[in-house]
């Protein structure tokens, strides 16, 4: 008998425990942060075609890597700054529609600090072995600063937000009783203006090979969002 009561207080106990959890007052609100980064990590690709200096002497794709490699040591880079990140070919065709010779072409990706190399690279190539290049990506060295920055100032605006909902009904805001995490977003990662279009353009390819040029235009900023989702007592 005195085990069925013990049972049945056990039982009432934790209803009555289960019921006051329940009945706890409690907001839930999101808080968001963003900051906006000077990009100082880019990634441009650049297309290099073996192509005909005469009609029986053909550049090698091996001598447009290797001009390709100087260039880039002397800006100052290792060699392990420049990547391949695809290899192709093409049947080159002479005027009477025959096949004359296969092209090879490759694709490389430089990992540079500033936009002002690529203008400094470029007119070190062979003009008319460079195909095509693109900046393919722009990002941050502060990348781990950042989030931490961006997840406390987060925590800050889901506690304003908590705390001004509840004194609009007469409350306070008290201890934290979940945190749910999001993602980081990248709300731009695109340039302010093109430097070099996916195809050379005629005009800029009369300039490669006369110098070094600089560009005082500024890279867009990259824009970098985070929220976190904050459940807090209410009392």
């Amino acid at each position: 008998m005195k085990k069925v009561i013990l049972i049945l207080c056990a039982i009432c106990l934790s209803t009555f425990a289960l019921k006051a959890q329940n009945s706890i007052n409690k907001i839930e609100v999101v808080g968001e942060a963003e900051i906006e980064v000077v990009p100082d990590y880019f990634e441009y690709s650049i297309n290099l075609q073996e192509y005909f200096k005469t009609e029986n002497e053909k550049v090698s794709i091996e001598t447009l890597e290797k001009v390709l490699v100087k260039a880039v040591e002397e800006l100052g880079f290792k060699k392990d700054r420049l990547t391949i990140n695809s290899v192709n070919g093409m049947r080159n065709y002479n005027p009477t529609g025959k096949p004359n010779s296969f092209l090879e072409s490759r694709n490389y990706v430089l990992r540079i600090n500033s936009v002002n190399d690529i203008n400094n690279l470029l007119p070190k190539l062979d003009k008319l072995g460079l195909s095509g290049t693109s900046m393919n990506k722009k990002s941050t060295q502060k990348k781990s600063e950042i989030e931490k920055e961006l997840r406390i100032k987060a925590i800050q605006d889901a506690k304003q937000k908590a705390s001004s909902i509840a004194e609009s009904v007469g409350k306070k805001v008290g201890d934290i009783i979940l945190i749910q995490e999001s993602k980081f977003y990248n709300l731009s990662a695109t340039l302010e203006e093109e430097f070099v279009a996916l195809d050379l353009l005629p005009s800029y390819k009369a300039k490669v090979g006369y110098g070094n040029f600089n560009t005082d235009i500024k890279v867009e900023k990259i824009k970098q969002s985070y929220s976190v989702r904050i459940t807090f007592q209410m009392k």
